[in-house]
């Protein structure tokens, strides 16, 4: 009978500055049996480390039980911890006893070791393995780190956290990108965002955050698109586009910074190399930036009406050293329920954040509207039946407050901070316009 509760991390193990007796738990990942002494490298959650046994020094089953192991297969080991210069890790198991858990049914058909490379589609078609590969699923871990340090920092700030539904009967963010779902007898679909709850849910609570997921029917094969990925959604009663670029800034800098800080050995192992950073991001306006696109070397013409191309979102992270604001986006590029300037009509009271070193948006943001009227105007002139939208009208209709907030990609954040190629490499299992499986 095994004894769960005696499993020692390999981590630790390969920290101990002594021998001792221990037992580990994990999957063989490789083997070299060489005529009376064999090598096997075994893998948990924190780390590998060999296990040397030599043909006259173990029980002869404990040998045909060694050799005769599998890549994968799910051991128990219990042996003596050694110091050993030459291993690696400097240190090993001398085993008494190796018992199979669990043996594989097949040939593993890709290499968890990460020895063998392996191109992008296989990655993706047997991702149910290869996130057991020690890089692979590094930014996971990360993105934990960055989830912590997200509800610390809204906790302390007096933010409640909130759970919005999935399921929704209405657009958010425009019909384009929605995903249709039958619902019982009900036509509905996957929530675009959380934005229209989290605005409700101002009215009891003022300040709400939560980590929600996003469904867009996202058709580009793009580094930073997906079709489900999760957000950082904040909403605050009694503020405007000002103040909660701010908060935003705020956040970003405190996540960072701790992340840097707890992280530290696995940004390490990735080869990241993120920046701290101190706040005072600079700010640009949407016309200003669309300028100076005008003096990088880009394939087209600027286009002033239109959102950034990604050739001209990646010169402008390029151009600048930290997280920079482009403020006073044109009306026309935002969803229904961003506020127009009262000074010019024709621009929204709404930012994005980018980040640097040719990364791309890291979120949007900005002050909505409240007034009653105006949000009837707002879902007139989107073609948008007033009867589907009653429960989000009577929000306005009774007693909504002046507000604003934003919607962080968490996703989009680590695949920053981890230096990543992709957006895909930041989710576990992610979901494209090519992939939904597994």
């Amino acid at each position: 009978m095994v004894d769960y509760s005696k499993k020692m991390a390999i981590k630790t193990l390969l920290q101990s500055k002594e021998s001792m007796q221990v037992t580990i738990g994990g999957w063989a990942e490789h083997l070299v049996h060489k005529g009376k002494i064999c090598f096997l490298t075994v893998r948990d959650s924190t780390g590998k480390i060999q296990v040397t046994a030599i043909k006259t020094k173990v029980a002869e089953s404990l040998w045909n039980t060694m050799i005769s192991l599998k890549n994968e297969t799910v051991v128990w080991i219990v042996g003596e911890l050694k110091i050993n210069p030459q291993a690696p890790g400097g240190k090993e198991i001398l085993p008494t006893k190796v018992e199979v858990l669990n043996p594989i049914h097949a040939p593993v058909p890709v290499d968890i070791s990460g020895k063998t490379p392996m191109d992008e589609g296989t990655v993706y078609a047997f991702r149910e393995l290869t996130i057991r590969m020690p890089k692979v699923k590094l930014p996971f871990e990360v993105k934990g780190i960055v989830a912590q340090a997200t509800r610390e920092f809204f906790t302390k700030r007096g933010f409640t956290e909130i759970f919005t539904p999935s399921i929704v009967a209405t657009a958010t963010e425009g019909g384009a990108t929605m995903f249709p779902i039958k619902f019982f007898d009900q036509d509905a679909f996957l929530a675009q965002s959380a934005q229209f709850y989290k605005q409700a849910a101002i009215t009891a609570h003022e300040k709400v955050f939560g980590i929600l997921p996003s469904f867009r029917m996202e058709k580009s094969r793009t580094r930073k698109h997906v079709a489900e990925f999760w957000q950082i959604e904040c909403e605050a009663a009694f503020n405007d586009h000002i103040t909660i670029m701010q908060v935003l800034e705020d956040l970003t800098t405190f996540v960072v910074n701790q992340t840097i800080k707890k992280a530290k050995d696995l940004l390490e192992q990735l080869d990241a190399h993120p920046k701290k950073l101190t706040g005072k991001f600079p700010r640009i306006a949407f016309k200003e930036a669309k300028e100076l696109c005008t003096t990088f070397d880009l394939p087209d013409s600027v286009d002033f009406n239109s959102d950034f191309t990604s050739p001209e979102e990646t010169a402008l992270s390029h151009h600048f050293k930290t997280p920079f604001f482009i403020t006073d986006w044109p009306v026309s590029t935002r969803g229904i329920y961003y506020r127009v300037n009262d000074d010019d009509p024709t621009i929204s009271n709404s930012f994005d954040l980018l980040a640097p070193k040719g990364f791309v948006e890291l979120c949007t943001g900005g002050q909505r509207v409240h007034e009653y009227d105006k949000m009837v105007e707002v879902v007139k002139a989107q073609g948008f039946s007033l009867k589907s939208y009653e429960w989000y009208l009577n929000l306005f209709k009774y007693g909504m407050p002046p507000h604003a907030g934003f919607g962080l990609g968490i996703e989009r954040l680590v695949w920053w901070i981890c230096e990543l190629d992709t957006i895909k490499q930041a989710i576990m299992f992610p979901r494209t316009v090519d992939i939904l499986r597994p």
